[in-house]
């Protein structure tokens, strides 16, 4: 009978023990696990780091992308926070002309998004900021869009080593009186005051030259130039190509753009500046530069 009872209670403890022993080695087991996946996503950040490091055009690209996010956040809430005070009894705001639809700004959001490898959501704001500002100042804003195209390749953050800043490359130096309603210099790299100013100037020089053409080539600075190096060819390309995005030909209308980068020959209106930057000959023309 004593024997039966010592037993019993050596019999319980060796369970115990045994239990222990497996949960022990349960719990080691996911540790083990759990390092051995933080090491492997450790080594994967490292090598994409690296490989971003090592290649100039995803650097670019990402940093491009971490820089829209710094901005795209605030301009949503803000317009979010507009549409509240508004209140539901408020005339909904029309970005775009008569002739223009939402349908067409979507489309055109998703040929420049695709064509020039922008975040969509990104795209979608900048769009909608030339449809309203070219209403509000009556410029087309298919235009407005093929300048921020051809001059920056829809990038806010473009800058040139002569002084043209942001979408519409605007000479910000020269032109620093139109950005003080925005809030100084240091707006020229806000898209939407980026926009709004190169749109104005743009305005004016089309008003100035006028045509169009003319217009484009006081733009880029080849006032007192017989050759604008095909820049008012390339915005007037772009603008078709645009519009035919906005027609709903999306797909054709990346396929046009390809097909127009083919030859890429013809420099862009930022290499004509710092091709032009060291020659003092054409003051007047210099005056002249939106961009």
């Amino acid at each position: 009978m004593s024997n039966a009872t010592n037993y019993a209670p050596r019999h319980v403890g060796d369970q115990r023990r045994a239990w222990l022993d497996a949960a022990r080695d349960v719990a080691f087991g996911a540790m083990a696990t759990a390092r051995f996946f933080v090491t492997l996503a450790g080594c994967v950040t490292l090598i994409a780091a690296a490989l971003i490091v090592g290649d100039a055009s995803v650097r670019d690209r990402l940093m491009q992308q971490v820089q829209l996010a710094a901005w795209i956040n605030p301009v949503t809430e803000a317009a979010a926070a507009v549409e509240a005070d508004a209140g539901p009894t408020a005339e909904p705001r029309n970005f775009a002309a008569d002739e223009r639809t939402e349908a067409q700004q979507r489309n055109v959001t998703q040929y420049l998004a695709r064509r020039y490898r922008v975040a969509d959501q990104a795209v979608r704001i900048l769009v909608g900021a030339a449809f309203a500002t070219g209403q509000e100042i009556g410029l087309d804003p298919l235009l407005i869009l093929a300048v921020m195209a051809v001059e920056s390749s829809i990038n806010p953050f473009a800058q040139s080593p002569v002084g043209a800043q942001g979408l519409m490359q605007v000479m910000t130096r020269v032109h620093t009186e139109k950005f003080e309603p925005h809030g100084g210099e240091h707006a020229a790299l806000d898209p939407i005051a980026n926009i709004k100013v190169g749109s104005a100037i743009l305005r004016d020089l089309i008003r100035r030259g006028g045509s169009v053409e003319r217009g484009l080539q006081l733009y880029v600075g080849a006032g007192n130039s017989p050759d604008d190096g095909g820049y008012a060819a390339r915005v007037l390309g772009e603008r078709a190509r645009i519009s035919m995005a906005a027609a709903g030909r999306i797909d054709a209308a990346i396929a046009a753009g390809y097909r127009a980068a083919q030859p890429a020959d013809a420099k862009p209106a930022v290499a004509q500046q710092e091709a032009a930057a060291p020659k003092p000959a054409e003051p007047a023309s210099r005056g002249d530069k939106a961009v």
